[in-house]
């Protein structure tokens, strides 16, 4: 049974970490998404990309951008399974997040500042 759902994330916030206990295909809409996986590693999704997540595999999904992050997701479902299923991160999959997450604010704080300049 597939499952379609839009899913969709502010500038700034996250899924939380989960895993899916089926496949999932998906196209972003819009909005740029960076996801680290249970291993660490970190992958970028531009719009108009699509996207696998594989059954069981601990993800967290960021909006670091600022344009709203749009999902179309298809969730290749039994009955009866949830879509999503709240989870634990890794150790190299924490450190990984740590380090998007401070990359993104580094790059804030530059931007943040030569507009400041600019003006």
């Amino acid at each position: 049974m597939a499952v379609i759902r839009t899913v969709t994330l502010a500038p700034g916030e996250s899924t939380g970490w989960h895993y899916h206990p089926a496949m999932v295909r998906a196209v972003l809409l819009s909005g740029v998404l960076t996801r680290v996986f249970e291993d660490g590693t970190v992958k970028t999704t531009q719009p108009g990309q699509f996207l696998t997540e594989l059954p069981n595999q601990r993800h967290i999904g960021h909006n670091v951008g600022r344009e709203t992050v749009v999902i179309l997701a298809n969730y290749q479902q039994r009955a009866g399974c949830p879509l999503v299923v709240p989870a634990a991160p890794t150790e190299q999959g924490a450190a990984a997040e740590l380090a998007v997450v401070a990359q993104t604010l580094s790059d804030q704080r530059i931007t943040s500042a030569s507009g400041d300049r600019a003006g």
